[in-house]
Parts: structure tokens; C-alpha cells; sequence
């Protein structure tokens, strides 16, 4: 018997047809609420719809109708308008599932994690249903999963003060990622914290730190998206790791087989370029998904938005448009034809073009446009910055126009309308390239503190250190972080007074500690730009890392 979306030929027209009656059923229950028979005949319409699909093995269709009759058999059968939202979402169910049906017959199979934010939509609606989870249909059991994959539990563990400060760093970095900051500043704070734990927690928690460093490598180089629930897993692995803290260390761990199975099936979206990923693919054989975080995204728009033909087509249009207006400023510029008639048609068009802008939801290049043409009535011949300023709306628009011929409808605001600042652009891109230079630097000075480690202690890699993060510190002087430069001289003054001068080779811990607080000045070089940080308490922590190692910074 043929299952899956290769049998959906064979009764497409009869499952498109039943739908339809449903959502007639629904529409006409909307009208008329006392009618309760038109709910009944709806929700054994959707039980139908539920054993076809499921009889041809559907699943993600099968669970979404599943949802909707749960959904539909909670509504009583004189519901007064307090239950909109919930009739609403089964017709937007409905009109979702005849997409999802059509687009698993034109590419032959079965994509179900489509539908989960759908149904995780619906469960909404229901009083004690909990979402799903992303890796909802992934083909891998938490029961079956090894718990103990990495670490010792007889390992040494950290002391308290270690074990505090590495739990804050986390913390720094977690807080930059649930706030919206770009994963490339949090990721090495959060990262060294997964790796030192790794090294000194019990089994459990250690085979937790080990998938979640690698997930979190797969979020940034893949990238994958850094979801609302992603953002909670890393936040739950937190309170994970505050369990086996110092007062429960003699406590047997706790296992969480569900959260590690969430790391995991972020590691198999992972590319392979992400190598603690495919280390972690390779120990555990971890199951192909199938698909990239891209297909899913791409899927996602195709499925939810007006098509892509329909938004090339406006693209198309809105394109003709602009290229018109550009020519009527061009005739205008040069004073060629009659300036009179070209300045009218001009208005017209920007007015055209504004309200188009405002009905695609891109109101930010729309009322730029509207301004613009606003100003035209005063223009009077050879005022070319009037001129300008409406042709710099224009471009704009045309940017917007291409995103949404390449995005379809999931468009955003055109990158830097309406952001730049008040300072000179060659202050900012002179700024920029100096923190680019200063973490170039200390990405320089912590590859050659490694090849000293791997070298067996061999001086020759170290030679150079101390000059350079000097150069870092005078950069962080010049742009105002005198703090943080005091921490690169420390941290300079130490590798050459312990490790050049002294010729002792320093005790692991040491170089760890070090470590610490070189990457803490590259977390705070990181969010220089951005205000919604505390810096301050990274530097605190650097500065500690410093003071352990006998090194006290000025001022701290």
C-alpha cells in the first residue's frame, strides 16, 4: 500500500473537498452560535480528515487535526464571542493544512516539524497543554539515550569561588543571547564555562555541558536560529548546572534526558563545519534530520506566506514604478522637458508608491517615501538637495522592493533606515576597525598561550605575546576603556614576568584562569557597540581571574 505524500493523489480531491466542508461548517457556526449541530458536524468532519491522513501515514497532518478536534471539542455549543480566537484558529488550521497537503505532493514527502509552531498554536488555546518541542518528530529517544557520555565523577571538583565565577560568566553570556545579541559576543563566555565544567563536573552534568558547548557552536557557525525556546534550554541548563553546585556535590545527579536530547537535535542540524558538532554526531551516531536549518526557514516561508510568484510579481511591478520615478528625477536634474508636467507626474508616482510600501507593512520606507513627496510642492527649479533628499527615499524603497523579492513577504525594515547616529561616519567605521584590530589581537595572543600548552612549554610561542596585547591596551586606551586595558597590562605583566623571565612553566589551573580573563575582554570588546549588556560585570570578573593569579588591577 503506498503511505506518505506519494499517496496523496489518490484522494487529494476528496481530502481538499472535506476540508472545505469543514470550513463552511465552521464559518456558518460563526454566524450562528445557537446552532450546535454545525460544531458537531465540524469536529466529525476533522475526525475524517484525522483517519485518512493518518491511514496514510501523515503524522505531522494526522497530529495538527488531532489538535484541532481537542481544540474543537472544548468549544461549547452556544459559545458566545469570548471563543473567536479559538474558531479562528481552526479555520487558519484548516487553510494551513491544505497548504502543508500541497506542498508534501508536489515534493513527494513529508516535512511534519512545518506544522509544529501551528500546532503549538492550537495547544495554546487549551487550558494544561505544554508546546512541543522542536525536535518533537525527531527520530531519536530520550529513553534509550546514554546519560554518562563525558566527564568523571571522580573527577576534581571546582572550589566554590571557581565554580561561582564560571557560573556568572555563563550567565554574562546568556543574558547578551536572550536579550537579542548577536551569538558571536556571548558564545566564548558561555563556551569556556561548558568546557571548564565539562572537565570537572559529575558525568551527567558533564555529557550535558559537552552537547550544549557543541549546540551552541552549531547556533553560531551555522547559524541556526536562536528561537525563544532555544533561548530556554540554555537557560534551563543553567539552573541544571546551579543543582551541582557545591552544597549538592555529594548528591546522586540528576539525569535530564530531555534536555540533553534537545542539545542533540540542535547538533544534528548543525552543518558540518561546526567540528564539536561532528564529534558529538559521530560518538552518539546521532540520526540525519534530514534537512538544514535553511530548508526548514525556506519551507517555513513558502508555507506561511502569500507565495513566491505572487511577491515577485509585486517586486516586478513596484520595480517599473521606481524606474519610472527615477526618470522623471533625472529630467527634472538636468531641466530637460516640460518641469511643470514631469513634478505632477512625479507626485503621483511617489503617492502610488508610498501606499503600496504602507500595504506590504514596510511603513518606514512608506512614510520616507510620503515625506518626500510632501516636499516636492515647494520645489522650484535647480534645488537639487530637495531633489537628493527624495531620490535617497527612492533608493531606499528600491532596497526594500529586492529583500522582498528575495524574502517574500518576510521582510524587515531596510538595514540602516532611521539608525544612523549623530557621530561623523568615519569616527564609527574608524571605532570599528580599531575594536576589530584589538580582538584580532587577543585572538592572536590566546592561538599562541594554546601552541605554548601543546608545544610542551616551548617559550618561542610566548615571545611575542606580551608586545601585542600591549598594542591591545594602547587601542582599548584610545577608545576610552581604560579598564579594560588595565587588565590586558596585568595580563601582559604576567606572562612575562611568570612564564618568560622566570622560565617556570606555569600550573594548568593558572593557565586556565588566564584564559578567563582574556576571554572576558574579548566578551566585553564584543558588545562595545551595544548598551544592553553589563559590561562592568564581565571586567569584574577578569579582574578577579587577575587577582587569583596574584595580579591586582589598578583601580578594581
Amino acid at each position: 500500500m503506498l503511505t506518505g505524500a506519494t499517496s496523496l493523489d489518490l484522494v487529494r480531491e476528496e481530502l481538499f473537498a472535506s476540508m472545505g466542508e469543514v470550513e463552511d461548517l465552521l464559518q456558518q457556526f460563526l454566524e450562528d452560535r445557537h446552532n450546535g449541530s454545525l460544531l458537531q458536524q465540524a469536529i466529525e468532519g476533522l475526525h475524517q480528515l484525522r483517519g485518512t491522513l493518518t491511514l496514510i501515514e501523515l503524522r505531522g497532518a494526522a497530529l495538527l487535526l488531532t489538535e484541532m478536534i481537542a481544540l474543537a471539542t472544548d468549544i461549547p455549543e452556544h459559545a458566545g464571542e469570548e471563543r473567536n480566537e479559538q474558531l479562528s484558529a481552526l479555520c487558519d488550521g484548516l487553510f494551513l493544512l491544505e497548504r502543508y497537503l500541497q506542498q508534501c505532493r508536489h515534493q513527494g514527502f513529508e516535512r511534519p516539524e512545518l506544522l509544529l509552531p501551528a500546532i503549538n498554536q492550537l495547544r495554546t488555546h487549551r487550558s494544561g497543554a505544554v508546546p512541543y518541542s522542536d525536535s518533537h518528530f525527531y527520530l531519536l529517544s530520550a529513553a534509550e539515550l546514554p546519560l554518562r557520555l563525558r566527564g568523571n565523577d571522580a573527577a576534581q571538583p571546582l572550589d566554590d569561588r571557581s565554580f561561582n565565577r564560571l557560573r556568572q560568566m555563563y550567565q554574562l553570556g546568556l543574558l547578551g543571547v536572550i536579550r537579542g545579541d548577536t551569538v558571536a559576543g556571548s558564545a566564548p563566555l558561555m563556551l569556556r564555562a561548558l568546557q571548564r565544567w565539562e572537565s570537572s563536573l559529575d558525568s551527567v552534568a558533564a555529557s550535558l555541558c559537552w552537547a550544549a558547548a557543541a549546540a551552541l557552536e552549531g547556533i553560531e557557525q551555522t547559524p541556526l536560529q536562536l528561537t525563544a525556546p532555544r533561548k530556554k534550554l540554555f537557560a534551563q541548563l543553567d539552573r541544571v548546572i546551579r543543582e551541582r553546585g557545591a552544597r549538592h556535590r555529594q548528591e546522586e545527579p540528576q539525569p535530564h534526558p530531555k534536555l540533553l536530547r534537545e542539545f542533540l537535535y540542535l547538533v544534528a542540524l548543525a552543518d558540518t563545519t561546526c567540528e564539536r558538532c561532528n564529534e558529538v554526531k559521530r560518538t552518539l551516531s546521532l540520526p540525519d534530520t534530514g534537512y538544514t536549518e535553511i530548508d526548514l526557514q525556506t519551507a517555513f516561508l513558502r508555507l506561511r506566506g502569500p507565495g513566491a510568484d505572487v511577491m515577485r510579481s509585486v517586486a516586478d511591478a513596484l520595480r517599473e514604478e521606481i524606474t519610472a520615478i527615477k526618470d522623471l528625477l533625472d529630467l527634472l536634474a538636468r531641466n530637460a522637458g516640460d518641469s511643470e508636467q514631469s513634478l505632477e507626474t512625479l507626485a503621483a508616482a511617489l503617492e502610488r508608491l508610498w501606499k503600496t510600501l504602507g500595504m506590504l507593512d514596510l511603513k518606514t520606507v512608506a512614510g520616507e517615501i510620503e515625506d518626500a513627496a510632501g516636499q516636492l510642492k515647494d520645489w522650484k527649479a535647480n534645488d537639487m538637495v530637495l531633489l537628493e533628499r527624495v531620490a535617497d527615499a527612492v533608493l531606499q524603497a528600491e532596497t526594500a522592493v529586492n529583500r522582498l523579492d528575495e524574502k517574500g513577504s518576510d521582510v524587515g525594515p531596510v538595514p540602516g533606515a532611521g539608525s544612523e547616529s549623530n557621530g561623523p561616519v568615519e569616527l564609527r567605521e574608524a571605532r570599528i576597525v580599531l575594536i576589530e584590530e584589538s580582538q584580532a589581537g587577543l585572538s592572536l595572543a590566546k592561538r599562541a598561550i594554546t601552541a605554548y600548552m601543546e608545544s610542551g612549554n616551548d617559550l618561542m610561542h610566548l615571545m611575542n605575546v606580551p608586545s601585542t596585547l600591549e598594542t591591545v591596551r594602547g587601542g582599548l586606551i584610545f577608545l576610552g576603556m581604560s579598564r579594560a586595558g588595565n587588565i590586558i597590562h596585568q595580563s601582559a605583566r604576567f606572562i612575562q614576568e611568570n612564564m618568560l623571565e622566570r622560565q617556570s612553566p606555569p600550573e594548568a589551573q593558572q593557565l586556565e584562569v588566564l584564559a578567563d580573563a582574556l576571554t572576558g575582554i574579548e566578551f566585553y570588546l564584543e558588545s562595545a557597540e551595544r548598551s544592553a549588556v553589563a559590561n562592568t560585570d564581565v571586567l569584574g570578573l577578569a579582574e578577579e581571574s587577575l587577582a587569583e593569579l596574584g595580579y591586582q588591577v589598578v583601580g578594581a
